[in-house]
């Protein structure tokens, strides 16, 4: 399993397609998050109790859900380019 994880033994062509899915998947899952957070925020202060009753928690979770696959996809993303740059400064070395 240890080695499923290790990234720098793919080639160049598989670790630069999971970059480009990962920040894909970050554009896509963080469109629009802060603002519909802070009007879900506003939307449960104006209302309180009533909009919390309403579904202002469950769309919050939601939110926070999506803020965390983008966070995760955005790791995964930093991790490839930090190889795919280390891979090109050893051949440039070469």
């Amino acid at each position: 399993m240890k080695r499923f994880f290790d990234i720098s033994r793919y080639p160049v062509i598989v670790v630069f397609a999971l970059a480009g899915i990962s920040i894909v998947i970050v554009t896509f899952t963080s469109y629009n998050l802060v603002q519909l957070g802070m009007a879900n925020l506003r939307y449960v202060g104006k209302f309180g109790w009533l909009a919390l009753q309403s579904g202002a928690i469950l769309q919050l979770l939601q939110l926070l859900v999506y803020g965390a696959i983008a966070l995760f996809f955005f790791i995964l993303f930093k991790i490839c380019e930090s190889d795919l740059v280390i891979r090109y400064r050893n051949w440039k070395d070469q």
